[in-house]
């Protein structure tokens, strides 16, 4: 009985995940039949300029943590740019630099450095790839809560005060995500909505994704980014954490522009096959059948 009842969740999960993943691939054929406008109409529709300057109660210090490898000079700079912009100004950049080969990387971060005393860069001597870059990182972490951030992506400029909004009404919470997009050729695509989904779903699907705030007291719980996980670190850390806590909330607010690039994991997963190796790893780490 209890084999049967492992294999029917394994194939309801499965089927969830495919439900998931169709739903964000329909708006392809959506926005060809449109010719783009149906989300540019969603946009302006339920995306108004955030102009509320709430003086909550509470405002906590963000860290946003921000590894970075050899990313192009554009995108490194727009997505610092979207950390300057944020509405909620109680925040610092945490930078760590893997021991980046190409020039303009160190430029462009002490540029950004002296520009503003909020953003912080550490400037690793051998590269140790992104679960290692992440955890220098979370070292130079001072904030109560902390974001997650990829070096090519960019935050919505409302996405802080959303965050702090959800932490002053509910001060227990222990991790935040947000819906998403993606940002290809500097244009906004293929949204995902998220719900509130059971724990048990995260094995299947990482539907936390971005943008993901956490306690940081919970992330230094579960000792950070593993190495060895490289390509589901993000993932595994999440599991890691939901095992720790029930107040987890979902923002139904799209946060985060997820780019589509050469070396980014938005066109999928197939960009990188070493992601499967990792899942599985971190699935049978977890004592789980994926």
């Amino acid at each position: 009985m209890g084999n049967l009842i492992t294999i029917l969740s394994h194939v309801y999960y499965k089927l969830y995940v495919f439900i998931i993943r169709a739903k964000i691939k329909l708006h392809i054929p959506r926005e060809f039949l449109t010719k783009d406008t149906w989300y540019t109409n969603w946009i302006s529709k339920n995306e108004t300029i955030d102009r509320d300057k709430t003086d909550f109660s509470y405002k906590p210090l963000i860290s946003i943590i921000l590894p970075v490898y050899n990313v192009k000079e554009q995108f490194l700079r727009e997505c610092i740019e979207s950390v300057l912009l944020q509405s909620y100004t109680n925040w610092e950049l945490c930078i760590a630099d893997d021991c980046s080969t190409e020039a303009h990387v160190q430029e462009v971060l002490n540029e950004y450095r002296a520009f503003d005393g909020r953003i912080r860069v550490s400037f690793r001597k051998v590269n140790g790839h992104i679960s290692a870059c992440s955890n220098t990182a979370l070292s130079m972490v001072n904030g109560e809560f902390l974001a997650l951030l990829d070096n090519d992506d960019i935050l919505a400029p409302f996405a802080l005060h959303e965050i702090v909004k959800v932490i002053n009404m509910n001060p227990a919470v222990d991790l935040m995500f947000s819906d998403e997009d993606k940002l290809m050729d500097g244009k906004r695509a293929f949204p995902f909505f998220k719900k509130c989904y059971r724990k048990e779903l995260l094995y299947h699907v990482n539907f936390v994704c971005h943008l993901v705030v956490y306690r940081t007291s919970m992330v230094r719980k579960v000792e950070g980014f593993r190495i060895g996980y490289e390509g589901v670190q993000d993932w595994d850390l999440s599991l890691r954490v939901f095992h720790l806590t029930d107040n987890i909330i979902h923002i139904p607010k799209i946060l985060y522009h997820w780019r589509i690039s050469e070396t980014s994991t938005a066109g999928g997963e197939r960009r990188k096959n070493y992601i499967k190796r990792a899942k599985k790893k971190m699935l049978s780490n977890l004592k789980v059948k994926g």
